[in-house]
């Protein structure tokens, strides 16, 4: 089963935005997200995962959430942006 997900950046703008344009940030460098998982009942439930890609973070989520029998409406991911 496919979910959709969005996408936010938890920092500064201006740490969100070097984050995207960094060399290699799609790269096989693993990044830390926060993602949230929300079900049809409307309640949300948050796993942290190490991905390559947001996508990549999402669909790790929602098979944690489905293993724990819930069924995934959708999920919202957060990329933890360090400071440089």
């Amino acid at each position: 089963m496919t979910a959709s997900y969005n996408i936010s950046f938890l920092g500064s703008p201006v740490q969100a935005e070097s984050q995207r344009v960094k060399k290699g940030y799609r790269s096989s460098k693993y990044n830390n997200y926060m993602v949230e998982v929300v079900d049809f009942d409307n309640e949300s439930h948050t796993y942290e995962v190490d991905a390559r890609s947001e996508q990549e973070a999402s669909e790790q989520a929602a098979d944690m959430a489905m293993a724990e029998g819930l069924q995934v409406s959708y999920c919202n991911v957060y990329l933890y942006v360090d400071s440089f």
